[in-house]
């Protein structure tokens, strides 16, 4: 059987982060794509904190070392970010941004980093005590800079891009290829932007979550495997916050490309 231990460094493939991008967007009003792609940084470094306190409690006896299987189950579980950042890395050189590729690669080595310590055998406590230290001290490993964009540097990599949300938009208004693709593309953006705004632009932040919602409900109306049909009403409502959402991102990061 082939270990995550055992397993080189990922590479990426931009088409299955866009494929991933779009599964993500699936209910819970974005949530799921705000915490893997829209705040990956901080993510890691909560995980690393996990690690970190378990190894402490094992070393204080408190409630014993974590066991094989779950020590496992943590080594997959970094494997597979690992594989959703080197993705986004492919995604962001195709895109022509090479310091948030550079920062997508560097997190996606720390995350497999962290999978192959995991994946040791822990015959005893110290074992695992030590594992889970050196994963945690993986993940928690500097990530190059990157542009002033990106937020909170402890918090996202990803730019929002207020070009790609308005010709999306467009599109969809207009009836212009798929409308489902045309919805996803506006709600990437705009949970980039949510991302970015939260804490440092309240007023961007609310309104892009309001239009996050509206998508999200419009996209609920249609019947399942059938996009086109869903509520003009709902779409039109949908439309008019994202483009005041739009406004707002334009006006916090004039230059965004």
């Amino acid at each position: 059987m082939t270990l995550p231990s055992d397993l080189p460094n990922p590479d990426g493939n931009a088409d299955t982060a866009r494929s991933r991008r779009d599964l993500l967007l699936a209910g819970h009003d974005g949530r799921m794509f705000t915490e893997t792609i829209g705040r990956p940084l901080l993510r890691a470094q909560q995980t690393a904190q996990t690690y970190r306190a378990a190894a402490d409690h094992a070393e204080l006896d408190r409630c014993g070392a974590p066991g094989r299987v779950w020590l496992r189950g943590q080594s997959a579980l970094c494997h597979r970010r690992a594989r959703i950042a080197a993705d986004e890395a492919a995604l962001a050189t195709e895109q022509k941004q090479p310091d948030q590729a550079a920062a997508w690669a560097a997190l996606a080595d720390r995350y497999a980093t962290a999978a192959r310590h995991l994946a040791r055998p822990a015959p005893v406590r110290d074992t695992a005590i030590t594992s889970l230290r050196a994963a945690a001290d993986a993940l928690d490993a500097r990530t190059p800079s990157i542009p002033a964009q990106a937020a909170a540097p402890l918090s996202g990599i990803a730019l929002f891009s207020v070009d790609s949300g308005r010709q999306a938009l467009d599109n969809a208004r207009r009836g212009e290829g798929p409308v489902l693709k045309q919805v996803n593309t506006v709600e990437v953006e705009l949970l980039l932007f949510a991302a970015y705004a939260q804490g440092q632009a309240e007023t961007g932040y609310h309104v892009a979550t309001q239009a996050v919602r509206a998508l999200d409900h419009a996209r609920k109306t249609a019947p399942e495997d059938q996009a086109e049909a869903m509520d003009p009403q709902a779409l039109a409502t949908a439309f008019e916050l994202s483009e005041q959402a739009l406004d707002a991102a334009e006006a916090v990061a004039p230059h965004t490309p």
